[in-house]
């Protein structure tokens, strides 16, 4: 699961990289979001269902616009979310 996690925040930070028309504060607020997730996944304290629920709530504003990226946002807040840490 770790490795699928990890596969798929690479996924997205190319994603952000490669996106011209995401406005410059969503995307930074996604970019911050992935940095932390990455950032915390070898801490024993991290709430994933709360990233998670942060890195979901950063999608509603281009869902429409953008579904590929949102779909990888949804998986990568599910498997937070499965990972229960």
């Amino acid at each position: 699961m770790r490795q699928e996690l990890e596969e798929a925040l690479t996924q997205l930070k190319s994603a952000l990289d490669s996106i011209e028309n995401l406005g410059p504060d969503e995307a930074e607020h996604l970019r911050r979001a992935v940095g932390q997730i990455s950032a915390t996944l070898d801490e024993q304290d991290v709430n994933s269902a709360t990233l998670a629920k942060q890195l979901q709530e950063q999608t509603g504003s281009f869902q429409e616009s953008h579904p590929v990226l949102t779909q990888t946002i949804g998986r990568i807040a599910d498997m937070l979310s499965q990972m229960g840490i």
